[in-house]
């Protein structure tokens, strides 16, 4: 009996420490960007469907917002009205967070509990998916720094590349050449920056399909000067424990994708090429479930990206075939948007 109740004080003293934790000033702000980014993200899709907005530097705009707003929501509203958080502010607000924490569901686990298991969660997928593999990316840059490639390059394939370049903005030096079978095409930008192709991808594609793809990494290249995906990363990695955080900075990036197909139909005038050339970017579906299959867990979850990566490629095609173009005419939307998250957050405390 002395054992059960030295058990029962035991969970009560921490459940009252991890109360205490999130009614300080950093437990009520990692609290308060996480609700504030799922009421700015469902505020911000309704707008985006209530207006048919499809532009996509539009749609990175309202995305944008829903990462950078609830960053500095909760210190702006304690700057603008210090007694936010006390106890007769919250009982006149339109959600009282610490009320849904005390919650049980199905009688055992409190809501409380959940919500941090989901913010644990979020933050081991941040470290996996995201710091690890730019860790191990630069050990093998520094690794291989001095490494150079001793295969001469095939003269067609320089040939090739220089006749797809006509008419870019770019010339053959800021394209480096991979000698690989696999399709392989990505942009690397700064100050010095370079398109890399793999010999696969060079002799798969036309001349029309090469340029086209060269258009598009060409467009990553001019957007990098006008960094919000760097300036949004760095606010996603501020808020690596939000979940809201991870799924709208990957939409601004599936966004950043189509504005750049946009570029590549502006350089070349040649949609239908762009979306072929998609098309053969597109992994196979006997690739993936073979990885599935074989590899079990770790399978699960390269099938998982693959099938990701593919529904992307497949709706950018879809769209560059059809030329979609919506009213331009977004400000009154942005900023009714932007006023009614402001407004709504600051009785969600």
């Amino acid at each position: 009996m002395v054992k059960i109740y030295d058990n029962i004080c035991r969970d009560m003293k921490s459940f009252l420490n991890i109360n205490f934790l999130i009614s300080s000033y950093w437990g009520m702000y990692a609290v308060q960007t996480v609700i504030h980014s799922l009421i700015a993200s469902v505020i911000a899709y309704c707008a985006l469907l209530a207006w048919d907005i499809k532009t996509p530097q539009v749609k990175q705009r309202f995305f944008f917002m829903v990462i950078f707003l609830p960053v500095i929501s909760f210190p702006l509203y304690q700057l603008i009205f210090p007694r936010r958080g006390d106890v007769y502010f919250r009982l006149e607000t339109l959600l009282d967070i610490n009320k849904w924490f005390l919650i049980d569901l199905s009688g055992v686990t409190p809501v409380l509990a959940v919500f941090i298991f989901v913010l644990a969660l979020t933050s081991i997928i941040f470290i996996i998916q995201e710091l690890v593999p730019i860790a191990i990316n630069l050990l093998k840059h520094t690794r291989g720094a001095d490494e150079t490639e001793d295969e001469e390059m095939d003269e067609s394939i320089v040939l090739k590349v220089a006749k797809a370049l006509v008419g870019l903005p770019i010339n053959e030096n800021s394209v480096e050449i991979l000698i690989d079978d696999d399709l392989v095409l990505f942009s690397a930008t700064g100050l010095n920056p370079k398109i890399h192709a793999s010999t696969g991808l060079i002799t798969s594609f036309s001349l029309d399909h090469l340029q086209a793809a060269f258009a598009h990494e060409i467009g990553h290249i001019q957007r990098s000067r006008k960094p919000v995906l760097l300036f949004a990363y760095l606010l996603r990695m501020l808020m690596f424990y939000n979940p809201l955080a991870m799924i709208e900075f990957r939409k601004l990036a599936q966004e950043e994708e189509k504005v750049c197909d946009d570029i590549a139909i502006a350089l070349t005038g040649k949609p239908e090429a762009l979306a072929e050339a998609i098309d053969m970017l597109r992994p196979e579906t006997e690739g993936y479930k073979a990885e599935t299959n074989s590899k079990g867990v770790e399978g699960i979850v390269v099938a998982i990206e693959d099938h990701s990566h593919d529904a992307l490629l497949k709706s950018r095609g879809f769209r560059v075939r059809h030329s979609y173009h919506d009213n331009p005419d977004w400000g009154i939307p942005y900023f009714v948007t932007l006023a009614l998250i402001i407004c709504l957050n600051f009785f969600v405390v």
